[in-house]
């Protein structure tokens, strides 16, 4: 095998800080499927192991090394699972020193100098976005007839390979950004048959009919929110597959999959008006019988656009409300404000759209009374389901550069996951303050009276009950202590 990808271990309880239970919440590693599809159109042999999906430990993780025998494996990793990543890698380079070891993924690529230093396990790192750097640099290594040596002091080539981090004689060399694949119809069909797709159980109220299929279309934000580290791999300027494709794609994951329900995971679906309008037309026209989600943004969408996609299939939007206090989106960034949140709320629900709303504890500059009107906010809007995450400033945001003017940050990447305080705001004592606040949250919007009985009104089947009760053993695992 020329390649092999890995998505490191870490559990839902642990990406979540708390005991949910077996409610859902393993998804696809899309980044390296996708890398995986291309790479195997190039010709090589790849394989892919999800250790998430799989339940791998590091030892299961080396026995099926020990059967695949690669000549390079590739991680993927985000900041909270990155340290799992350097375990696996450094258990790898232990048992089998001739193969080169790959780090690629969001938390490399924000942090590609420090995490080459620290971290002798990893050959070399791929920053940014990965198909074509990846491919050159499986080429070149084949060139060498997987000589690891001559393949790593061979610094002429290496300099050559765009979007790579590497050694070399003591100093950490940064080549330029890699080449950014311009169309993306040309990717081919991600290789969900490398992935263990029967394992993939979405979280209670993100489906609503199974098999439930997800994918990215997009690449690309315009926006700029301080929180947010996304830009950082794809960039702020948007590449879209053709609507076309995207409903080719669809119809092919009907037929081999028996998809019912399609996940979409961009950042933005209605960024472009002209697009998701065509996109929704082409559904309708061929008369595609499938229910979808989808991100927005309360500044991109308006009624007549909402309508459209209730008609094409969309049947849930996720939004970034953020907060209930204009001067801290003003903080963030958001670029947006109340009454926009208010509008596009009472948009969707007008044109039949369930809302997931998401909302941020300790925000930079907020008290625990600023928390509280943000939970009275998300209270007066009842969306459909609320998430209440707690701020998070990743490295190479706006944020994490700015957080000593707003607070305390803990360093420990571990512990970045959206639901464990590491950022302290001025306006709270200590973590604690902000797990209560957390907790209070979700037990004042979802412990409702008016909530549990629209709930229950809104029940339509077997499955909507077993949605409802798996959803209902994932709130308790938040307000619970």
């Amino acid at each position: 095998m020329d390649i092999l990808f890995v998505y490191p271990p870490i559990s839902v309880n642990e990406r979540y800080n708390k005991n949910l239970g077996k409610v859902g919440g393993d998804l696809p590693p899309l980044g390296i499927a996708q890398l995986a599809s291309y790479l195997r159109e190039k010709k090589f042999e790849v394989g892919l192991i999800d250790a998430v999906a799989l339940d791998y430990t590091v030892e299961k993780l080396i026995e099926e090394i020990s059967l695949m025998k690669p000549k390079i494996v590739g991680f993927s990793a985000l900041t909270s699972n990155f340290n799992r990543a350097v375990s696996a890698a450094t258990a790898i380079k232990k048992k089998f020193p001739k193969i080169l070891t790959l780090i690629g993924g969001h938390h490399a690529t924000i942090l590609p100098k420090e995490v080459i230093k620290q971290n002798k396990c990893f050959d070399i790192l791929v920053f940014g976005e990965g198909e074509l750097t990846s491919e050159k640099i499986i080429r070149e290594y084949k060139k060498t007839k997987w000589d690891i040596e001559k393949f790593l002091e061979n610094y002429n080539t290496l300099e050559e390979i765009k979007g790579i981090v590497f050694r070399k004689k003591g100093k950490i060399i940064q080549n330029e950004a890699g080449n950014l694949i311009k169309n993306l119809d040309e990717l081919p069909y991600i290789a969900r048959d490398l992935l263990p797709m029967k394992k993939y159980q979405p979280l209670p109220n993100q489906y609503k009919r199974k098999p439930i299929i997800h994918m990215v279309v997009i690449r690309g934000c315009p926006f700029n929110c301080s929180f947010c580290s996304n830009n950082a791999v794809f960039g702020r300027k948007i590449r879209a597959m053709s609507p076309k494709r995207v409903v080719e794609e669809i119809k092919y994951v009907i037929k081999e999959y028996g998809a019912k329900e399609i996940s979409f995971w961009d950042d933005m679906l209605t960024v472009n008006k002209k697009w998701i309008n065509e996109f929704c037309n082409l559904l309708i026209k061929n008369k595609v019988d499938i229910t979808w989600t989808c991100y927005s943004r309360v500044d991109t969408i308006n009624l007549e656009m909402l309508k459209l996609m209730k008609k094409a299939g969309c049947w849930n939007i996720f939004f970034g409300y953020e907060s209930g206090n204009q001067e801290l989106l003003n903080n963030i960034n958001k670029g947006t404000n109340l009454q926009q949140i208010e509008q596009a709320n009472k948009w969707c629900k007008e044109a039949g759209i369930e809302i997931r709303a998401s909302f941020m504890i300790a925000l930079p500059g907020e008290t625990p009374e600023m928390a509280q009107k943000t939970i009275e906010f998300a209270k007066r809007l009842d969306p459909d389901y609320a998430q209440f995450c707690i701020t998070t400033p990743f490295p190479g945001t706006k944020l994490f550069k700015d957080y000593k003017k707003y607070g305390k940050l803990t360093n420990n990447y571990s512990d970045y996951n959206i639901w464990k305080p590491v950022f302290i705001p001025k306006g709270y004592k200590n973590k604690e303050e902000i797990e209560e606040m957390e907790r209070k949250a979700m037990t004042q919007f979802y412990l409702r009276p008016k909530y549990i009985l629209g709930r229950i009104k809104s029940i339509k089947n077997l499955d909507d009950i077993k949605r409802y009760i798996d959803g209902m053993f994932f709130v308790l695992g938040f307000v619970k202590k």
